[in-house]
C-alpha cells in the first residue's frame, strides 16, 4: 500500500508539473496495444478479467475513448484534441479477440480497431471471415496487419505491394468495407514501406515505437503503449499510460539513457 501511495504522489507530481510548465508537445495521446484477450502467461496475454477491468475504468472516468479515424480526421484538419482521448487497438487478430474482447467493448461502448494479419483468417485460433464481418458490421474498425506479418523494410518490391496492397484488397472483399489503417508488423517500416502505404490509400498506419525523436502526431508512425496485466494491480500503471504524458516519460527516460 505504501508503494501505492508513493508512485501515485510521483505521478501526480509529474503530471502537474507538465500541465503547468511543460510544452504541449509533452502530450501524446495514448494509443493503447493489446494482442491477446486469454489466460496465457506471457507479456503479449492479458486476462480477460483484467481486459474488463481496464475497460472499465475508461468508462467510469468518463475517458474520451474514439476511434482512430476521428482521431486522423481532428490531426489532418489542426483541430483540438479533447483532453483524456485515448485510442484502443488490436494486432494479430487472433479468435480471442472477438471471444472475449469484443463482448467488453460492446458492453461498455468502446470503439477500436483491429489489426488483421490477412493470410491467417480462418486458420486455427485466427478469427474467421465469419467473425471479422460481424465486428466490422458492429463497429469494430477492421485494419490491416499485413498479408503475412512479414517484415517490410526486407521486402523487394513485388512482396512489399502483396503485403500492403493486396492484403488490403483482400480485407475489403472479406468485411464489405473500406480499411484505412494498417499496423506495421513488429513496427518496422522505413521511408519505401511508408511510401508504399501512402499509394495504397491508407488514412493512417501504427507502428510501435518509432523513435525517441518522431513526431506524436505523424499519420503514418503512430506511437503505441503496449498494456499488459501488469497494468491492472491497483491499475497506477494503467492509469499513468492513459495520461497522455506516459510517452513523453518513456521517451524521455530513453534519451537520458543514451546520454550516458
Amino acid at each position: 500500500m505504501k508503494k501505492f501511495f508513493a508512485w501515485a504522489i510521483f505521478l501526480t507530481a509529474v503530471i502537474f508539473i507538465f500541465s503547468t510548465t511543460a510544452l504541449p508537445a509533452a502530450y501524446d495521446v495514448p494509443m493503447f496495444m493489446y494482442h491477446n484477450i486469454d489466460r496465457e502467461k506471457n507479456i503479449l496475454s492479458v486476462s480477460p478479467e483484467n481486459f474488463e477491468r481496464q475497460m472499465k475504468f475508461l468508462k467510469e472516468r468518463k475517458y474520451n475513448v474514439i476511434g482512430l479515424n476521428e482521431l486522423v480526421n481532428l490531426i489532418a484538419h489542426n483541430k483540438r484534441i479533447p483532453g483524456n482521448t485515448v485510442i484502443i487497438t488490436f494486432d494479430d487478430g487472433y479468435e480471442n479477440l472477438y471471444t472475449n474482447a469484443y463482448p467488453v467493448l460492446k458492453k461498455y461502448n468502446i470503439p477500436a480497431v483491429m489489426f488483421i494479419i490477412v493470410g491467417n483468417h480462418d486458420q486455427p485460433t485466427y478469427l474467421s471471415k465469419k467473425q471479422l464481418k460481424e465486428l466490422a458490421d458492429n463497429g469494430i474498425d477492421i485494419g490491416d496487419h499485413t498479408l503475412n506479418h512479414a517484415w517490410l523494410p526486407g521486402c523487394d518490391d513485388k512482396k512489399l505491394a502483396e503485403e500492403i496492397s493486396g492484403s488490403k484488397n483482400e480485407l475489403e472483399g472479406i468485411t464489405g468495407k473500406r480499411v484505412d489503417f494498417i499496423s506495421y508488423p513488429l513496427g518496422g517500416f522505413d521511408q519505401r514501406v511508408r511510401t508504399a502505404v501512402m499509394k495504397a490509400g491508407y488514412k493512417a498506419a501504427c507502428a510501435t515505437h518509432p523513435g525517441i525523436y518522431s513526431a506524436n502526431n505523424d499519420l503514418y508512425a503512430f506511437k503505441r503503449i503496449k498494456i499488459t496485466n501488469r497494468d491492472s494491480g491497483m491499475m497506477i500503471s494503467f492509469w499513468f499510460k492513459a495520461t497522455g504524458y506516459y510517452t513523453w516519460f518513456r521517451d524521455r527516460t530513453r534519451k537520458e539513457r543514451m546520454k550516458k
